[in-house]
């Protein structure tokens, strides 16, 4: 599928690919890379190279991750901020847990896929947080979720395990299939088993999950939903009785419907504020019908003046004596304009004046 974050984009060529191996690489890496969103995590170029050279099947998953975290040991890794190196590093760990067909339905096996996907990056990778937690979250206006009680998380981890194994999903219909899915996932993520990482860690487990119950999923609809996932996962978690608020499912429900079922479901994490107004929802909609006009008047913007600076290269390939007059009359563009592409050519070394500016001329790189 095409991507509209600039760091996804670079795998849209993949997925016209004849190889379904390729096809699939490329949907991991995207996953893998998507789920760094979560915590506002961008990964490096020198990541995405990686990548590209493992969807083209040059090297393993493992030496992916190998290839980054030796990176990491040179002076331009270690020039890197700490954000943009856990984004790689734990991308590349996550694009090798998708891909490895290991998998054990427990308890244990959450504990020890946290500590695959965050070693090298937590000090406490693989072990249950031994603190509570509290964390304010946008969608509940600076609220938090009740985690987990630190003392009784593996007991807690336990009980939900058991009660997942005793239920049958065979004979069940679809939606049924879901939305107990849906319930499983949100109570895993509520207990927060770990200090950090543990949306990360629980789409992950997910991801692992459906595939070894053999449910086909749309695993890269992480890849740009990430942000809402979680938030769906807050409002599924979330009570407030004297505010009239309750738990949610129905976000979570309609994420995981669009992931197996194919659905389109909108996915707008602004929906998903607490007690949000009509009024209020309107204006969160103007806000963004605003920014992407917006964005969209710069694009074009950019594009017309990429389209100008190649005409006025053209036209003082052929006439390069051509005074700034001569370009205003031509490109029918006012003197300030024209000034200000000549500036940026010449500071891009595509452009150079030769002699004076009275019998002199302009030289366009080849």
């Amino acid at each position: 599928m095409p991507y509209d974050d600039p760091a996804l984009k670079e795998f849209d060529g993949y997925y016209q690919a004849r190889s379904a191996s390729q096809r699939e690489r490329a949907e991991n890496w995207a996953v893998a890379i998507g789920l760094q969103k979560v915590d506002g995590l961008v990964p490096s170029e020198h990541l995405i190279s990686v990548a590209k050279r493992h969807i083209e099947g040059q090297i393993t998953g493992a030496e992916a991750t190998s290839l980054v975290d030796r990176y990491y040991e040179t002076k331009a890794g270690h020039d890197l901020p700490e954000d943009v190196k856990e984004a790689d590093r734990v991308a590349a760990r996550i694009n090798e847990v998708i891909e490895d067909e290991g998998f054990s339905f427990s308890p244990t096996y959450l504990v020890a896929l946290h500590g695959l996907i965050f070693e090298g990056v937590f000090p406490h990778a693989g072990s249950i947080r031994d603190v509570n937690l509290r964390k304010r979250e946008w969608v509940l206006r600076g609220d938090s979720v009740t985690y987990g009680h630190a003392p009784a998380i593996e007991k807690t981890l336990d009980y939900d395990f058991d009660r997942e194994r005793e239920y049958s999903y065979s004979g069940k219909g679809k939606r049924e299939i879901i939305a107990h899915f849906s319930r499983f996932i949100a109570g895993i993520w509520q207990i927060h088993p770990f200090r950090e990482g543990n949306t990360r860690t629980t789409a992950v487990f997910a991801i692992k999950y459906l595939k070894s119950m053999r449910i086909k999923a749309t695993n890269d609809l992480f890849a740009e939903n990430s942000w809402f996932f979680r938030n769906a996962l807050v409002r599924a978690n979330y009570e407030n009785p004297l505010s009239g608020i309750s738990r949610d499912m129905e976000p979570l429900e309609r994420f995981f419907r669009n992931l197996i079922l194919g659905e389109e479901n909108e996915l707008k994490n602004r929906y998903l504020l607490v007690g949000i107004k009509p009024s209020e929802k309107a204006q969160l909609d103007a806000n963004r019908q605003g920014s992407q006009k917006k964005a969209v008047r710069k694009k074009r913007s950019e594009k017309s003046g990429q389209k100008t600076a190649d005409r006025l290269v053209s036209l003082l390939k052929a006439n390069p004596h051509l005074t700034q007059e001569g370009m205003v009359a031509a490109l029918m563009i006012t003197r300030s304009t024209v000034q200000k592409h000549i500036s940026n050519l010449k500071k891009s070394g595509l452009l150079r004046r030769v002699g004076p500016d009275k019998g002199g001329h302009w030289e366009v790189a080849k």
